[in-house]
């Protein structure tokens, strides 16, 4: 494998953690928690984000808000992060340890050190992969990054959306709908 020396359990382990996490993120508010030393983003996954984060979401020459100019990173890292169970929090760590020596054999650099062209093409690689286990790093780490942009209200204006109607409207929040009985 690469230098990590992750086992294929440890592996599928955290690839399911962060498919996990991704498909919670709708429901960011009940998942939002106060953040700690072990929730905080290291330096590396600053910067796997950062990369992901400029790959992902290519604004120049368009209305999109530039991502550089939001706080898309401590929106992740409250909004989500600061939420999660110790340990899944840390098998997210390491597979977002393991992301960024993904490209070293083929590339010759870390996600984080390869340029833009490389980094995408690298995505799409581990995206399109037959390994679960790359698909769900390469897919959950991009959605995290794509929807943490999103949830920030500046980045709406562009498309024309201007928010909940709920919001607008003043609707009471009613709760979550039961399910229905048989």
């Amino acid at each position: 494998m690469n230098n990590l020396m992750i086992s294929r359990r440890k592996f599928l382990q955290t690839a399911s953690m962060v498919a996990a996490a991704v498909s919670v993120l709708p429901g960011i508010n009940a998942f939002s928690g106060v953040l700690t030393e072990d929730s905080r983003m290291t330096d590396l996954e600053r910067q796997v984000f950062g990369k992901m984060l400029q790959i992902a979401l290519p604004t120049d020459g368009s209305s999109l808000v530039a991502p550089s100019s939001l706080p898309v990173q401590p929106t992740l890292e409250q909004a989500l992060l600061a939420g999660m169970a110790p340990h899944i929090r840390q098998g997210l760590r390491g597979g977002i340890g393991y992301f960024n020596e993904g490209p070293v054999e083929q590339f010759g650099g870390t996600f984080v050190e390869l340029n833009d062209a490389d980094a995408s093409r690298f995505v799409d690689q581990w995206a399109d992969s037959n390994e679960v286990p790359q698909r769900a790093l390469a897919m959950g780490l991009k959605k995290l990054t794509v929807l943490a942009y999103w949830a920030i209200p500046d980045t709406w204006a562009p498309l024309g959306y201007d928010g909940p109607v709920s919001d607008k409207w003043n609707l009471p929040s009613l709760g979550n709908t039961p399910e229905p009985q048989a």
